[in-house]
């Protein structure tokens, strides 16, 4: 077997495999940032909900002192 060709295909491989890790790492980031932005989208909905269930008590509250 000629060694140099083992090398030269061993350098392509090494090469692919290094290009797609650095895609995989990429999309990585861009999955964790996704997440990030639905977990502040969800941290959002929960206080919307605590202000909505909080605002009628407020409401007669005020309708009870007036």
């Amino acid at each position: 077997m000629d060694t140099e060709k083992l090398k030269k295909n061993f350098d392509e491989q090494l090469a692919q495999a290094e290009k797609q890790i650095a895609e995989l790492e990429a999309n990585l980031e861009k999955a964790r940032e996704y997440k990030l932005k639905l977990q502040g989208g969800l941290e959002t909905l929960v206080l919307l909900a605590g202000d909505q269930e909080a605002e009628p008590e407020t409401s007669s509250e005020e309708s009870l002192t007036e």
